[in-house]
């Protein structure tokens, strides 16, 4: 049973976390007592507690992004990486995350390709030289980004190395775009784009779970 609720809270982190990721925005969110009290440890300690409670190889330096997130009733840490360089047959674990009043955990995995099933444990993503080389080639090849864009980055970036190109997917706020890159001269071809439609749930649902506002005072 217990796994069965776990599975089920995959697609919705991936939901909020995703929402959130693209609206940076920190709001007040009314608070339950038992809530109240977990945020008034501190940012720093609930991550610390999170990370306690994840894979032992889980650290800060693993992931890029890290959203602590609460609907007043829940809070969430889920820890991420939006930039992503896969090489040719290969899975990695991209997204963390761990639910704080039960302990309940899951993650997210990614391959290339996508449907490479692997046939030891599932590593945790970390980006290493070669893949800041590979993210560097190809960042240069697309017109209106660069690699400062990559810092704090809202949305997702996908490249996925094949044999004479890389196969990139761009996801922001409203607008997704795939694109191949040859491997040789960065040309870029098989270029598309699809607008993406608003958040289907209004901002003011006491339900939606927002980043948690700490301050440097406990209230």
């Amino acid at each position: 049973m217990k796994k069965y609720t776990v599975h089920l809270l995959i697609p919705l982190l991936v939901f909020f976390s995703y929402c959130n990721a693209q609206s940076p925005k920190k709001e007040k969110v009314k608070m339950n007592k038992e809530v109240r009290k977990l945020v008034n440890l501190g940012k720093d300690a609930i991550i610390q507690q999170a990370l306690t409670a994840l894979d032992k190889k889980a650290s800060l330096t693993t992931f890029s992004t890290t959203s602590v997130q609460t609907n007043g009733k829940e809070v969430y840490v889920v820890f991420s990486n939006p930039v992503l360089y896969l090489p040719q047959n290969s899975i990695f674990k991209y997204t963390m995350g761990v639910h704080l009043m039960t302990g309940a955990q899951f993650s997210n995995t990614i391959a290339n390709p996508e449907d490479f099933r692997p046939t030891t444990a599932i590593p945790i993503y970390q980006e290493t030289a070669t893949a800041t080389e590979h993210i560097a080639f190809v960042v240069e090849a697309i017109p209106n980004l660069n690699a400062s864009d990559l810092t704090n980055f809202e949305g997702s970036l996908i490249i996925r190395e094949k044999e004479d190109h890389y196969a990139v997917r761009v996801v922001s706020e409203i607008q997704e775009s795939w694109y191949k890159i040859k491997k040789d001269t960065g040309t870029m071809y098989d270029e598309g784009h699809a607008h993406l439609e608003p958040q289907p749930f209004s901002e003011e649902d006491p339900e939606t779970f927002k980043e948690i506002a700490f301050n440097t005072k406990k209230e």
